[in-house]
């Protein structure tokens, strides 16, 4: 069954949010800045995708933020195999999250990558606070 671009847009944040309430995340400690008004932390999800070497797919990891932040946080990666290719930007504007709604769908696309399991960082960054968790990529033949 094919969903149109609308209905997808529509139903994404309400998968998310569910999906987010059952997987019950856990905030990553970190101190925030001194002299700011932010103070946010990046939800650690138990997040795993496998997909082909030229997947076709545009994939993504949710981005989900506890707190407030009063600058522009900024999603990326560290550790993804070659043939990654990352879109970008990938921010959100100052404001706040309670830890169980995507703020950021950190999306790539995988161009020849090789074979293997592979946990990368994801990252997140207010520009003074940088905080990250492991997400679980596997690249396999078939899924």
């Amino acid at each position: 069954m094919k969903f149109s671009r609308t209905a997808r847009r529509v139903t994404a944040p309400v998968l998310a949010t569910m999906l987010l309430a059952l997987v019950g995340g856990t905030p990553v400690s970190a101190a925030p800045a001194t002299g700011t008004t932010s103070a946010w932390t990046l939800v650690d999800l138990p997040q795993r995708i496998c997909a082909t070497p030229d997947d076709p797919r545009a994939l993504y990891y949710f981005v989900v933020l506890d707190g407030t932040w009063s600058s522009t946080i900024t999603a990326s990666y560290t550790g993804m195999p070659a043939g990654t290719e990352v879109y970008s930007p990938q921010s959100t504007p100052p404001g706040s999250g309670d830890g169980h709604v995507v703020q950021i769908l950190a999306a790539f696309r995988l161009h020849g990558a090789p074979l293997g399991h592979y946990v990368p960082q994801l990252q997140a960054t207010d520009g003074t606070v940088t905080q990250s968790v492991p997400v679980t990529l596997d690249i396999r033949s078939s899924c």
